[in-house]
This record gives structure tokens, C-alpha cells and sequence, in this order.
């Protein structure tokens, strides 16, 4: 009888413990549809059914495009270790997929995520072609990656935070993938009034301040912003999941 009234007494513990979670979990799902989408034509161009892979695979690899000239640079900054299991979010045509693949070895894997299902596909030729086996493509949503919880060590995504549609949403599922104590680089443009280009003053949505902000209030922790003297107009941070 003893051990049925220790059961009977826990049951209101349990019961506001499942409430609790219940609340929580509501409560973010609500968030979630309410945010609004802060730059609806930002992916037009990607979600166009003739998107020409090769005049884009072409600009992202100008050496004009100061990430591609210094990708090396930024990969070591990454600390990758092989084992590792990396996302590459906004994968495009595959600047870093290789890189990585060949850093995190065949015991890792590499998860090219992107919106454009042509870009995965030219991802995934060139990666048969390189005879790479661990490399997956995902295709993403625009409030998701689609990856399983707790599927990877690091999220890495370059010049890709501005073309979040719903930016907070996105990162919450961004640390949903993520292990615990796992990590997230963001490499953007910096916005800065009177010093950036035009260009980046009119495609770039926030500073680095609000990206750090936005970032920190769907459920990172900011560790460092990383000195990276070859890059001039973009920046890179390095956050944990809380």
C-alpha cells in the first residue's frame, strides 16, 4: 500500500510536468506561425523552376567573392574534426561541401541543405563524381532545414542568415538540429550604413547586432566573433546551443 501512495502522490507532479511541456511546446508552435516573413522575394530567384545552376555556380566561385577566395581560411576556423557531423545550411552549389567532406572524413557527414532542389542535385553529381559517400542533400523549407533532432555536431551557413524568410523560427529549428552543446557559424555581410556597398545595404535585412539578437533569443548563447583579417566585408561567429 505504501508503494501505492508514493504512486498516487507523484501523479499531480506529473501531471503539471506534462501541463508544463504541453504549455511550452504550444506556445512555441504559436510563435512560430505568427512570425511574419521579413523579405518574401528574397529567394524568388532560387525557387524559380529554370534556375540556371551554372551562371549561379559561376558567381558564387568568382574570385571577386571574398568567402570563395578565402574559404580555406574560414574552414580552418571551423576547427572541424573528423567524425564530425556538419550541415551546411544554404549549401547553394557546393562551395564548402567538399571541404568539409574531406575534413570530417568517412566516419563524418556532410548535410547540404538548400531551398533549390537543382542546386542539391548539382551537389550531389559533383560529390558521385569525387567519389565523396558522405555527403547527403536535404532539401530545406523556408522555416526549416528538415534535419532530424540532435543529427548534428555544427551548423554552418555563409551569406545565407539574410535570406532567412523567418529568421527566428528558422534558428529554433536550426538548434532543435543540433546536439547538445553543439555549435552554429554564421558568416554574413556586414551592414553598415555610410561604409557598406549599396549592394549589401539594399539585400542585407539586419546589422550584425540584430543578427547576434535574433540569434540569441531563438536559443544560442554568442561564444566569440572570430578575427578573420581576409575578410573585408563580411563577418563570422561562432554561437552554442543553451
Amino acid at each position: 500500500m505504501k508503494k501505492n501512495r508514493k504512486l498516487l502522490n507523484l501523479a499531480p507532479f506529473l501531471l503539471v510536468v506534462s501541463w508544463s511541456s504541453t504549455g511550452i511546446a504550444e506556445q512555441q508552435a504559436a510563435s512560430e506561425r505568427e512570425e511574419q516573413n521579413v523579405r518574401p522575394e528574397i529567394n524568388r530567384a532560387y525557387k524559380d523552376p529554370n534556375l540556371d545552376v551554372g551562371m549561379w555556380a559561376k558567381r558564387f566561385t568568382g574570385e571577386s567573392r571574398e568567402v570563395f577566395v578565402h574559404k580555406k581560411e574560414i574552414l580552418s576556423a571551423l576547427s572541424l574534426e573528423p567524425g564530425d557531423r556538419i550541415a551546411d545550411i544554404g549549401a547553394g552549389t557546393g562551395l564548402f561541401v567538399k571541404l568539409f567532406a574531406e575534413t570530417v572524413g568517412t566516419e563524418g557527414k556532410v548535410y547540404a541543405v538548400d531551398i533549390a532542389q537543382p542546386f542539391l542535385d548539382f551537389i550531389a553529381e559533383n560529390a558521385s563524381k569525387d567519389g565523396l559517400t558522405n555527403v547527403e542533400t536535404v532539401l530545406g523549407a523556408d522555416k526549416s532545414p528538415n534535419l532530424a533532432d540532435a543529427s548534428v555536431d555544427i551548423v554552418f551557413h555563409s551569406d545565407t542568415y539574410h535570406h532567412f524568410e523567418y529568421p527566428k523560427t528558422m534558428v529554433r529549428n536550426l538548434a532543435r538540429a543540433l546536439r547538445e552543446g553543439g555549435e552554429m557559424y554564421v558568416l554574413d555581410f556586414e551592414r553598415i550604413p555610410g561604409q557598406s556597398s549599396e549592394f549589401i545595404l539594399g539585400h542585407v535585412r539586419a546589422d550584425k547586432g540584430t543578427v547576434i539578437s535574433e540569434i540569441e533569443e531563438s536559443g544560442f548563447d554568442l561564444v566569440e566573433e572570430i578575427e578573420m583579417p581576409g575578410l573585408k566585408e563580411n563577418y563570422l561567429l561562432r554561437f552554442r546551443k543553451e
